[in-house]
């Protein structure tokens, strides 16, 4: 086998490792949260909808809803909340986004989120596998809207990395020795 033969083979075996960014297919997790107790607790508010995580399916087939309130839809790359109601959240309601390992946790992180909204007053934290939306003190109405857009980075699996300089090594090796008994 020649070299590029060889070099081609390792490439597709690394390549293979490695696989497509994106939450479909992924078993995430999404919250209401209290982290200010107001009268009613601290925690996960349970009994409204969104009590378990769910599968991430491209498409409204695993659309969310969380009470009267809104309807969660997350795809691969971000996801929309549209708002059914108007009202308004208390202090220290927070709307979590946890288990975003987009396929591969060792190999993509979430880096942060591009927003596009209508709602005032809102703040985001996010973390290698985890977005908060911080939705204390805003008000929505039936018009309001929240989409997101995540933004991911990759990080080189290591093993696929270091297989690949230890195959090259030898066989560069013995390239360079070809030419200079050539010259």
């Amino acid at each position: 086998m020649k070299f590029s033969g060889v070099l081609t083979s390792l490439l597709a075996a690394a390549a293979m490792n490695v696989q497509a960014a994106g939450l479909a297919g992924d078993s995430i997790d999404a919250a209401m949260i209290r982290t200010v107790d107001t009268g009613y607790g601290l925690g996960r508010i349970y009994g409204y909808g969104l009590d378990r995580p769910f599968v991430v399916l491209d498409g409204a087939s695993d659309l969310q809803k969380y009470s009267g309130t809104f309807t969660l839809d997350v795809d691969s790359h971000g996801f929309s909340i549209k708002f059914l109601s108007s009202a308004g959240w208390q202090d220290g309601i927070v709307l979590r986004l946890a288990n975003l390992d987009f396929g591969a946790p060792d190999i993509y992180a979430l880096k942060g989120v591009s927003v596009e909204t209508n709602l005032i007053g809102y703040s985001l934290s996010t973390g290698p596998d985890s977005l908060d939306i911080l939705l204390g003190g805003t008000r929505f109405t039936e018009s309001t809207y929240f989409n997101g857009t995540f933004s991911i980075s990759s990080v080189p699996e290591p093993s696929a990395l270091t297989l690949l300089a230890v195959a090259l090594a030898p066989m560069l090796m013995v390239a360079r020795s070809r030419v200079k008994k050539r010259s």
